[in-house]
Formats: structure tokens, C-alpha cells, sequence
């Protein structure tokens, strides 16, 4: 089933998310107020108001840090018309920077999205048109200059940062604690206490997550079998692969297969 969903969230305190996560839709985040560290794919970027991201489905992400206000938007890729997929397409990425007109314009978008009464009639068809131009204003933006803002090493140590890109570019090999520190100098203590102070996870942990964002990914846009799509993401066999997804998305990857697209 194809869904446009928007939501807006605020904190007063320090808030981070726990783990890194992905979805098989498009977020269109919008930091309307505050600072934040956001950790996308295998890199951090410091953010700062106002700012719009734009992350693509099956992208590994999270987000940390002080006193906030943002907006999501939600939208699976069935929602979209050309257009529409051709500008997120376009726009994902990167650290988009309002001018004060494009921010107003944004502003009073977001604003009337989340105004808009559940019950109203046509609700649905406001949601469309107000998420139209949303796109429209979106694609007028030149981000042909758009700055990512990496954090320094202080933050998330490059170590971190270089094994987490190891992970995403070999998670198809074979892959243990001992390969990674021999890859890296570096002792498997080390590694264990970067990952669980900054990723709250081990290192095999995320590495598992990873596997299972790419299962997901083939699962949704292929017909490949069960058995064909473990090999590809790293898993030792499809029982394994099974065995985690009954663990992690309460299904079989036959299941989740299924329930993903119902919403394509």
C-alpha cells in the first residue's frame, strides 16, 4: 500500500536515537530548530537549523544530540509520480540550506501539514497537493553547492568511521572480529569499545544489520530466492537468514517479502 505520513517531533533535552535504522521508504527530514549530529550511511555531518535531508530507502541512519525540532515526511516510492521520485532522486544525500524565502515557504508547508484534522474532507487529496508543492519548491533549490559538514575526529574517531565503510563495502565476505582488527592494526578491544560507545552495538551486531538491510532491499525489488539473496548478503545459509528475520521482524523473509509489497 503506497502512504505519504508526516509527523513532528520536539525535545527540550539531549536526545539520541539508539541504533542505526533503515526503511524500505524515502524520510524527508526537516530540522526546523537546534543542532544535530546525524550519522548517515558510513559518515557524521553536524546539522544546523534550518537544514533538510533527504534519505533514500534501505540508507542506514541516526541521529543525535541537543535540544531539537523537526519534521518528517514518510513516503513510499508508489506514492511518487515522475517528477516527484526524479527531485528526491536528485536532492538525497545532502545537507540541504534554505535561503529565509525557501525556509518561510518550507516553514508554512510543514506547518499546515501537520494542522490538517484527520477527518477533514478530502483530507487525502490536501495531503497530495501540499506535498506537491513541497516537492516543486524542493526542486528549485540549487544544491549544486550543498556543504556536508563533517564532525571532528573527537566525535566519531576515524577508526569508527573506516571500519563502519568496511563493513558497508565487504559484508557479502566472511567477516569476523579478528579480520577487522587485522585490517586495521588495531586490537578487537579496541574496535569493541568504539562501537559500543558510539554505535551502542558491537561491531558483529552492526555488521548483521547491515546484512539484513541489504536482505530486506533484495527481498522488496527482486525475485530472487531465499537461498540466493543469503549468499549475496553474507548470511552463512537461509536457515540463518530466516532465523534473523524471525528474531528481528517477527516474520519469514518470505513474510516480510510479502507484507513490504502490499504497500508498493
Amino acid at each position: 500500500m503506497s502512504f505519504l505520513e508526516i509527523e513532528k517531533s520536539a525535545r527540550l533535552d539531549e536526545w539520541s536515537m539508539q541504533d542505526l535504522h533503515s526503511h524500505p521508504h524515502h524520510e524527508i527530514y526537516y530540522l526546523s530548530k537546534g543542532n544535530r549530529k546525524f550519522l548517515l550511511s558510513n559518515a557524521l555531518y553536524n546539522i544546523q537549523a534550518p537544514a533538510i535531508i533527504i534519505i533514500p530507502p534501505h540508507v542506514m541512519h541516526k541521529t543525535e544530540g541537543g535540544a531539537f525540532e523537526r519534521y518528517n515526511i514518510n513516503v513510499t516510492p508508489s506514492y511518487l509520480d515522475a517528477f516527484q521520485s526524479e527531485t528526491l532522486e536528485k536532492q538525497s544525500l545532502k545537507i540541504i540550506k534554505p535561503n529565509a524565502d525557501e525556509e518561510n515557504n518550507f516553514r508554512r508547508l510543514f506547518d499546515t501539514f501537520d494542522n490538517l484534522d484527520p477527518r477533514q474532507k478530502n483530507v487525502k487529496l490536501i495531503k497530495k497537493a501540499i506535498f506537491s508543492s513541497f516537492i516543486l519548491e524542493l526542486s528549485l533549490i540549487d544544491t549544486s553547492k550543498a556543504t556536508l559538514f563533517a564532525t571532528s575526529s573527537e566525535i566519531i574517531p576515524p577508526l569508527l568511521l573506516n571500519t563502519i565503510d568496511y563493513i558497508n563495502t565487504h559484508y557479502k565476505e566472511k567477516i569476523t572480529l579478528e579480520t577487522i582488527a587485522e585490517k586495521f592494526y588495531v586490537s578487537k578491544g579496541a574496535i569493541i569499545y568504539n562501537f559500543k560507545k558510539h554505535m551502542n552495538c558491537s561491531p558483529i551486531d552492526f555488521l548483521l544489520n547491515v546484512r539484513l538491510t541489504k536482505a530486506k532491499e533484495l527481498l522488496i525489488n527482486t525475485n530472487k530466492k531465499i537461498d540466493e539473496i543469503a549468499e549475496l548478503c553474507g548470511f552463512s545459509s537461509a536457515n540463518y537468514l530466516g532465523l534473523i528475520f524471525k528474531q528481528k521482524e517477527d516474520l519469514s523473509p518470505i513474510g516480510y517479502r510479502k507484507h513490504e509489497r502490499t504497500k508498493i
